[in-house]
């Protein structure tokens, strides 16, 4: 059985039918054996991908000023975290793994947790820790009101974390509209899988 997402109160149904082919296509492609599907409220941008949060930084003034201090920083590591969506953001997560060449969901730990936490302790949450065969797919809600969605996924490989981010935008029909990451072709490849 494919993965299917319900069509939530904010979400364009045509957004949710484009998703749905995307995540097939993945499922076809990477056949990982866990996959996560999250939902953000709201719309998100491409620099939530591989951001793993805000840290402070020690810095010293030049010598004759003789001052130390510290600052907010933004940090993307090598050993990719996942994203720090606040707790009120992540409206569902969802938790499928493979039998066969099919996907039943399944109760599991999530990526994201409840309770809210200083961003300095996602530093540690990596994505190959939690899975070596995953693929995780973000996805903004409200996207009637909005007219635009955002999905961002990760892929965990024994290997290493593939990550890439993809915009796309409702005029007559979705179409899209930007990509980080990943090519616009591959993007496409991933969407015509089911059709």
């Amino acid at each position: 059985m494919p993965v299917r997402i319900d069509v939530g109160e904010t979400d364009d149904p045509y957004f949710i039918a484009l998703l749905d082919s995307l995540v097939s296509g993945l499922a076809k492609t990477k056949a990982p054996e866990g996959l996560w599907i999250i939902q953000i409220d709201n719309w998100f941008d491409h620099k939530w991908l591989r951001f793993s949060g805000i840290s402070t930084v020690d810095f010293q003034f030049p010598a004759f000023m003789n001052r130390y201090d510290a600052a907010l920083d933004e940090f993307h590591q090598d050993k990719v975290t996942f994203p720090p969506f606040t707790p009120n953001r992540v409206m569902a997560q969802w938790s499928f793994t493979r039998v066969g060449d099919d996907y039943v969901e399944v109760p599991s730990r999530v990526p994201h947790r409840a309770e809210k936490q200083p961003s300095e302790a996602n530093l540690q949450r990596r994505v190959q820790d939690f899975n070596r065969s995953a693929s995780f797919v973000w996805y903004s809600a409200k996207t009637v009101a909005n007219g635009r969605g955002s999905i961002m996924v990760y892929n965990s490989t024994a290997d290493g974390v593939e990550c890439w981010f993809a915009a796309f935008s409702r005029k007559e029909t979705w179409k899209l509209q930007a990509t980080k990451g990943v090519s616009r072709e591959e993007v496409e490849d991933l969407l015509s899988k089911t059709r």
